[in-house]
């Protein structure tokens, strides 16, 4: 551009004349044939054995060093691997990604038909049969309770509208329990059993040696009485009837040693043995003698052999050596507790280290009731106010509550199931109960299944060892597209979060219906079902024909596609029954694989898992095992799922990186020998292109040699200056290196 320090016109102008024109990023050659251009900026390229051009995959594997339990898991160099030992920690995860927590590895999406609780072994079911003497009608809804009789045998009673029926071992008889009218509740003491109706509450053996008979009459205030619980908690039978709480004592004798009454017409009784009142208990004695025969109110409990009641009498002197006998009234009906809204409904009752728990709902409020026992007599008081233990949230109603080891407290609502643990740490907060999040969800977003789900409340609920099990209607997928009703089985001794315990979804009946009631019979540990306007269901010895497990989405934390290829399946041989292996996109679709018996070799990998949707790579894939039985194949014979391992490559673009060797002097000359150029124009273009660079931008890279346009970044650039200054010129020129990387 200046030769001696002065600009002449005879170079100037012969860089601007037949210049290739610029627009934007894109670079169009007219006069001047440069090789490429970067971002709009052209060069003719100077590849050389020392600047080679150069084109090579850029890295897409990240490296990392694998911290996790599971050993090469997070790995990501070869194969990228997904493997499960076992699946105890239950159902409910819709992702498989251990960096969630640690009981990840332990859980899956859904399951049918197996039970999964045994640490590293996936096993079928037992099935279930129709107890076909028992005939549940159209709309009646059964009520069961389990237990074990006086001579030791197993049993469980079925309430069917105004029926009763046992159910042992030997079959099914009717029992004739004192009424006539439909039942309403049921419980048991292990001796006795309790049924409630609109007369009141009636008492018979378990054995049905003798006929039931009317311990307990409802009061008329309540009016007709159309609902109610009974529970046999703390050594007391609890009933609540309508809106209304009650102490429902059994009708004994007892008989009279002393009395006397004092100056404040006060009279004071001493039983020979213990009694069952309380404060506003009527009672009634017979052979006494004047003033005390008769039917009274007890008015103070000091113990549970000494009683008072008010007579308008004077003082009469102690008779050390009373005879007759006292027991209490029929109408033995003064309640613990009148709920003020007359809609109550009272539905559970179970019982804590230091409470009695009672819940109920109306409309939209639900709650848990605390009644607190006299520390002195052990007696309950008669409550003057509520003492609400634990407030639902608004629309949520509890149906059913029970209590496990004097801790936790299970909830059956109709949103699902929920976990409650029991305050005992002071004496302000004592028995509060504190709930955590439904951890099955019947109603509302369930983020398993990414759905919104309008089902059944779940409305009894059972123990057995560690489990709860709890009624759930049209709920278990089948893995078919069809659904069934049964239980949910929760392990309360597995917990993933905060009162969230491992659960999945255990017996099923083949029906749809609303399964409304559960219990164990006696110690046998057979669970029972009772299902709405269809019958009772007993667990049997036979195993169901099928079952499977399906795990959550594996996608290896990274929404990049990938090449799912290989499954190497873990089961203890030999294997009766046969499995299969499917794949199940996230979108739902199922791609059965392969169904392998025990000629099967487990040592090899499955391969076929790349037949999914066509051979595309898939952001995330999830596999299911279905177990079939053999023929007759019965509890105890068990085929053991025990875990699987999945191998994926990731489908990720690869990214190119061009290793570009780029002229850069004042004066350059294409092949045609066209001269362009000016002096100080290579630190003006060098300038440019580093600008380029510290932007970071997306640019345009042009190949004119073979009319390549690709999209980019430049990952990093170099120069190399080859000429040395002299007199007239600055020399400032040389290499420019620039490695372009592609971007997708």
């Amino acid at each position: 551009m200046a030769i001696g320090g002065y600009k002449h016109i005879a170079e100037r102008p012969v860089d601007p004349v037949g210049l290739p024109a610029n627009s934007g990023n894109t670079y169009y050659n007219t006069a001047n044939n440069y090789d490429c251009a970067i971002a709009g900026l052209p060069f003719f390229l100077g590849i050389s054995k020392e600047h080679p051009y150069k084109r090579e995959t850029a890295q897409y594997r990240k490296q990392q060093i694998d911290q996790q339990k599971e050993p090469g898991e997070q790995t990501l160099t070869g194969w990228w691997l997904r493997s499960q030992s076992s699946f105890h920690y239950g159902a409910g995860i819709r992702y498989e990604e251990p960096v969630e927590g640690e009981t990840v590895g332990y859980r899956f999406n859904k399951s049918a038909g197996v039970d999964v609780f045994n640490i590293g072994r996936v096993t079928l079911l037992p099935d279930v049969a129709k107890n076909t003497s028992i005939t549940v009608s159209s709309g009646v809804t059964p009520i069961m309770v389990g237990g074990t009789d006086a001579n030791g045998v197993d049993l469980y009673l079925t309430a069917t509208g105004s029926t009763l029926q046992l159910t042992t071992t030997s079959g099914t008889s009717t029992l004739t329990w004192g009424g006539s009218t439909s039942i309403l509740a049921l419980a048991q003491d292990g001796a006795n059993y309790y049924v409630l109706a609109a007369a009141g509450v009636y008492k018979g053996p378990l054995t049905g040696a003798t006929s039931g008979t009317l311990i307990f009459t409802n009061p008329s205030f309540l009016g007709t009485v159309t609902t109610g619980v009974l529970g046999w908690v703390k050594q007391r039978l609890i009933a609540g009837i309508q809106n209304g709480l009650f102490e429902i004592n059994s009708i004994v004798s007892v008989n009279v040693a002393t009395t006397y009454v004092d100056g404040a017409f006060n009279a004071n009784i001493t039983t020979a043995s213990n009694h069952n009142f309380v404060v506003g208990s009527e009672v009634t004695l017979s052979g006494v003698g004047s003033p005390y025969n008769g039917t009274f109110t007890v008015t103070s409990v000091p113990s549970q052999t000494k009683f008072t009641f008010f007579v308008n009498n004077a003082a009469v002197s102690t008779n050390a050596s009373a005879t007759g006998t006292v027991q209490l009234a029929s109408n033995n009906n003064l309640p613990i507790y009148v709920h003020p809204n007359p809609s109550w409904k009272w539905s559970a009752v179970c019982e804590g280290p230091n409470n009695i728990y009672v819940s109920g709902y109306a409309g939209s409020y639900s709650s848990i009731f605390r009644l607190a026992l006299d520390t002195t007599t052990g007696n309950i008081p008669l409550l003057t106010r509520s003492l609400e233990a634990a407030i639902m949230p608004t629309g949520e109603q509890i149906y059913c509550m029970g209590a496990y080891l004097g801790k936790f407290i299970v909830l059956g609502t109709n949103k699902g199931i929920r976990i409650g643990t029991i305050d005992t740490s002071g004496f302000v907060s004592n028995g509060y109960i504190t709930y955590g999040p439904l951890i099955v969800i019947t109603n509302g977003y369930d983020p398993a299944s990414g759905t919104v789900l309008s089902g059944y409340a779940c409305r009894s609920l059972t123990f057995n060892d560690r489990y709860a099990y709890v009624t759930i209607s049209d709920y278990i997928d089948n893995g078919d597209g069809t659904y069934s009703s049964g239980l949910i089985k929760i392990d309360l001794s597995r917990d993933f979060g905060t009162l969230q315990m491992g659960w999945a979804t255990h017996l099923r009946v083949p029906s749809i219906a609303e399964a409304v009631a559960v219990c164990v019979m006696g110690q046998t540990n057979q669970l029972v079902i009772g299902v709405k306007g269809t019958g009772v269901y007993q667990q049997t010895t036979t195993l169901v024909n099928n079952g499977y497990l399906q795990t959550g989405q594996i996608r290896y934390f990274t929404l990049e596609d990938k090449h799912f290829e290989l499954v190497k399946l873990r089961e203890t041989l030999p294997l009766k029954g046969k499995l299969k292996l499917s794949s199940v996109l996230s979108t739902g679709s199922v791609t059965d694989i392969i169904t392998v018996d025990n000629t099967f070799d487990f040592t090899q990998d499955v391969s076929g898992l790349d037949q999914t949707a066509d051979l595309e790579p898939q952001e995330s894939i999830a596999l299911k095992f279905t177990l079939y039985s053999a023929s007759g194949q019965q509890v105890g014979q068990e085929d053991s799922f025990n875990g699987y391992q999945l191998k994926a490559l990731p489908a990720v673009h690869r990214e190119r990186i061009y290793t570009l060797p780029l002229l850069n002097f004042d004066f350059e000359g294409d092949k045609y020998n066209m001269t362009t150029g000016y002096e100080g124009r290579a630190m003006d273009r060098l300038t440019a292109l580093e600008t380029v660079e510290s932007n970071g931008d997306v640019i345009i890279l042009q190949d004119f040699t073979n009319n390549e346009s690709i999209r980019g970044v430049i990952e990093s650039l170099s120069f190399s200056r080859e000429t040395p200054p002299e007199r007239r010129f600055t020399g400032f020129g040389g290499i420019i290196t620039v490695q372009f990387r592609t971007v997708v």
